[in-house]
């Protein structure tokens, strides 16, 4: 089946790494047409690692090279959509523009599947929560209108992740409804990170990855609701 469209709603480039690298390059082998939003250039963000130094002033073209090189090697046949908002303001944007901005995506992408940043964006980032209401509403309001039956997604940690390293994140964002095993391409996943030189905590996560005995990545499905429990291996279940 290749008519699939899968589209992820994210803040900065290197979010849709950590959270779905490995279910990506999967995806996109199987033909699955792919495409991500990003709101901001992570313009704030590190400044290099390994002794080299970014001027900040650089870094947002540096950051977008690097997303775009990633989803190449992923395979993903699709450019990062860039909703031109800046690092940590993306809470002062009006609410309503940045909806109507991923509402107009989706609206000309047609999304089977969206996946979004669950209440706490898993780090409690004010630009991750925005960009989690700015997900589920325009997906409302996209399904509403759609002759598509949409499924929306949270990325979810597991329980014992979370106990690990202590992140305080619960409710849905540990309920999984999809555990997909992505051993095949998780070192892929871990290749992408290694990618976003410029920002350490993609080299630490990536460092970190590198050890997980259990390679999978996990979602908790919003719409539609399904009963506490219910376990799939893959986000296109029927």
């Amino acid at each position: 089946m290749t008519d699939r469209v899968l589209l992820g709603v994210f803040a900065h480039p290197d979010d849709e790494t950590s959270c779905s690298a490995a279910l990506m390059k999967r995806y996109a082998a199987e033909g699955v047409d792919i495409h991500v939003i990003t709101a901001t250039r992570g313009e704030m963000g590190a400044l290099g690692t390994g002794g080299v130094v970014i001027a900040r002033e650089d870094l947002p073209a540096v950051r977008e090279a690097e997303q775009r090189s990633v989803l190449e090697y992923l395979g993903v046949p699709n450019p990062p959509i860039y909703l031109d908002y800046r690092d940590q303001e993306v809470g002062d944007a009006d609410r309503e523009e940045v909806v109507l901005k991923v509402l107009a995506v989706m609206q000309r992408v047609k999304p089977d599947v969206v996946l979004a940043f669950g209440p706490t964006g898993l780090s409690n980032h004010v630009d991750h929560i925005v960009m989690h209401h700015a997900a589920v509403e325009a997906f409302d309001r996209y399904r509403a209108s759609s002759d598509k039956e949409p499924t929306l997604y949270f990325w979810a940690l597991a329980q014992h992740v979370v106990d690990t390293f202590e992140l305080g994140i619960d409710g849905v964002e540990v309920q999984p409804h999809v555990i997909m095993d992505v051993a095949e391409t998780w070192y892929a996943k871990i290749r992408s990170l290694r990618m976003y030189a410029s920002q350490q905590d993609a080299q630490d996560i990536a460092a970190m990855m590198e050890d997980f005995p259990e390679k999978y990545e996990i979602f908790h499905q919003v719409y539609p609701a399904l009963p506490d429990g219910t376990i799939f291996n893959d986000l296109f279940h029927d």
